[in-house]
């Protein structure tokens, strides 16, 4: 039986706990020693182990890790992360700015905030009432993955807030693993003979994508955040960083308040010259907008918000020889020369293999094998060759030209009119069927996690498929009998390739890997065909009726559906049961189709996201900004400066209620 005395033992445990956590990993500023707190810690699972009745989901204990799950959930995000657009150099920034002007209609001194960019994870926690209940990825922005089990573990995330906020919030941050854990992790995983990784960033991304939470609360993991969507927002940027210090996170403390874009640009430069300093990877210097009213009044592109950017460092660069150069084959037959380098060390991690893009660009640069070359690192991208040292040269060496015949196969290639790609015309060439299936995998597409590369090597190897579709045929027992393919990776693998026949029709048709065909294209197909069927039997003509499609992609789609390999997949998706469907809606009877909306404020019945989709299958548009094109825009609780200019302009101005009476 729990007595009382157990029960405060329990909490004022908690407390204690709760208090050494935030002055250690937030404040920096330790109050106990490790052996106090560890005592303490010991302490509370005793208690817990003994009633686990008295366990809470804020528990500290709940740091150590939990049981392994065997996959992740999908989680919609209640409001969209978007991604940042880039500036490269201080050009960049001014003309960000003048588009800033631009939209507000006059030229006004701006204040901005600038922060770090952490080369890490973007996060997504969600409080009720003070408590974390939920800790998500990015994913594409509008759907994450729940990781909350992960997320506990980190010791900078508060899993309850230090002071009372009632109902639903939001925050984002960034996950990111410290320079010196990072070198410890690489080195502890060279010892054990596993897996090496790049970069901190991939390091802390593979480390909160862990099944087992004990794994990713051994990773030394931590979290800066830098927004809150607040209820009832302070007037600035800057003021709500404070109130999120004030509430208990991790806000970073080199993060400064700048009068004008001089300011801005001052501040990039010292750290760009100070950034060995820091214990962490940056890549840049986000730069925000500090008056939150300006934020809406700015709104969004389809992609980001033009109140940010991010201002990107000169990407890295280093010298090296040049042992090989090979051809990689790609999912569509484009051939890609990649040149094999001695090992060098650049932006944090050793790179050996650098783009050459195509045939053209190895002509301008003139790039041989055994030629000492220049790469650079910008972002997450490929490295690429940028230059080469023709005085140390070895002149015995011909020029590269790509081969006349596909490296993998032996087929003819070719080189279409105007496109500076050479491609294989075998579309049965095992470099295609590699990446076509790999491409069916990622993420934007089926999104089958645990399935990449080297698994799917082996399963073609073993001639246990063909194309993407023979995944969901695969039994459990032929994974279990590849190389390191335990029950339980095998298991997960099922799990995953199961669970993505229940992706939408927009990821099924990018899935198949359509030349020309992006996620964009995907979307706007989704607008008039509702099942894969339906758009292997369109027309051209139908195709460039529907808004940003042309002739040529519109042609790429017919020939890509004329095939009978497409054909055969197509039934094969069928009989796997693959229920990928668009709604079915009518939208020549939809009152919204044609029509431009903005949502503004608050909405009870459902969230922004989703408002924006029913729109979109409605044959609307879902803006971001009011202008003099749009035609209704919905007011919610709450609603921003949109509805003063909505009515300046003379726009309809609908509540919730008339905007459900219009999308029944």
């Amino acid at each position: 039986m729990v007595t009382r005395d157990i029960k405060q033992k329990t909490e004022d445990l908690r407390k204690k706990l709760h208090h050494w956590n935030h002055a250690y990993y937030v404040l920096d500023n330790p109050e106990v020693d490790d052996a106090v707190y560890d005592a303490a810690m010991r302490e509370l699972i005793e208690i817990e182990k003994k009633y686990p009745e008295l366990i809470t989901p804020d528990s500290p204990s709940r740091r150590i890790g939990t049981e392994p799950v065997s996959d992740f959930k999908k989680v919609t995000h209640r409001t969209p992360l978007y991604s940042l657009d880039n500036a490269l150099n201080f050009e960049e920034l001014e003309d960000w700015e003048e588009k800033i002007f631009r939209v507000l209609g006059e030229r006004t001194k701006i204040d901005y905030v600038c922060e770090m960019k952490i080369d890490g994870l973007a996060i997504a926690l969600t409080y009720k009432d003070g408590i974390l209940i939920l800790g998500a990825t990015r994913g594409d922005g509008d759907i994450g993955e729940d990781i909350s089990n992960n997320i506990k573990t980190i010791r900078s995330v508060p899993l309850i807030l230090n002071k009372p906020v009632f109902g639903l919030l939001e925050i984002r941050g960034e996950v990111f693993m410290p320079i010196e854990s990072f070198e410890k992790l690489n080195k502890d995983q060279k010892e054990k003979e596993e897996k090496i990784f790049a970069n901190p960033r991939n390091a802390a991304a593979g480390s909160v994508r862990q099944y087992d939470s004990k794994i990713t609360a051994s990773r030394d993991l931590d979290m800066f955040v830098y927004a809150g969507i607040w209820d009832k927002a302070p007037k600035t940027h800057w003021e709500s960083l404070e109130l999120l210090k004030d509430l208990g996170f991790k806000v970073n403390k080199t993060s400064k308040l700048c009068h004008g874009l001089k300011e801005v640009k001052d501040f990039c430069n010292v750290w760009y010259e100070k950034k060995h300093e820091l214990s962490y990877a940056i890549d840049g210097i986000v730069v925000k907008v500090n008056d939150l009213s300006l934020h809406e009044e700015l709104g969004f592109t389809a992609k980001s918000p033009r109140w940010a950017i991010a201002y990107k460092y000169p990407p890295q660069v280093a010298k090296t020889k040049v042992l090989s150069i090979i051809c990689d084959v790609g999912r569509t037959g484009t051939l890609t020369p990649v040149a094999n380098l001695e090992p060098v060390l650049l932006a944090g991690s050793v790179v050996k293999r650098a783009s050459l893009h195509n045939q053209d660009t190895i002509n301008k640069l003139d790039v041989r094998e055994e030629d000492i070359v220049t790469v650079r690192k910008a972002g997450e991208i490929i490295p690429e060759v940028v230059s080469v040292d023709k005085k140390k040269r070895n002149h015995k060496n011909p020029p590269y030209k790509l081969p006349a015949k596909c490296p993998v196969c032996n087929s003819k290639v070719e080189r279409e009119e105007e496109e500076s790609a050479v491609r294989c015309t075998n579309v049965s060439c095992p470099g295609q069927i590699q990446r076509r299936i790999e491409h069916w995998c990622s993420r934007d597409a089926m999104d089958i996690d645990g399935v990449g590369e080297s698994l799917i090597k082996q399963l073609l190897k073993n001639k246990l498929i063909e194309d993407p579709v023979d995944l969901y045929f695969l039994k459990q027992e032929q994974f279990e009998e590849l190389e390191r393919m335990a029950e339980k990776s095998a298991q997960n693998a099922i799990t995953s390739i199961q669970n993505s026949k229940e992706r939408s029709l927009d990821r099924l048709i990018y899935a198949f890997g359509i030349r020309h065909v992006g996620k964009t294209i995907a979307e706007l197909l989704t607008t008039r065909f509702h099942s894969i069927e339906e758009l292997s039997k369109t027309t051209p003509e139908e195709l460039t009726e529907i808004g940003g499609i042309g002739p040529k992609i519109a042609q790429s789609i017919i020939d890509f559906f004329k095939t009978g390999a497409s054909r055969e997949l197509i039934n094969k998706i069928k009989r796997a049961q693959i229920k990928s469907q668009a709604k079915q809606i009518k939208i020549k009877d939809s009152k919204l189709a044609g029509k431009t909306l903005v949502i503004t404020g608050i909405l009870e019945s459902m969230t922004r996201t989703k408002a924006e989709e029913l729109i979109k299958n409605l044959g609307g548009r879902a803006a971001s900004s009011v202008s003099k094109n749009t035609d209704y825009l919905v007011a919610g609780t709450d609603p921003g400066s949109k509805l003063k200019k909505a009515k300046d302009l003379g726009i309809s101005v609908l509540s919730e209620q008339e905007f459900l009476g219009l999308i029944k």
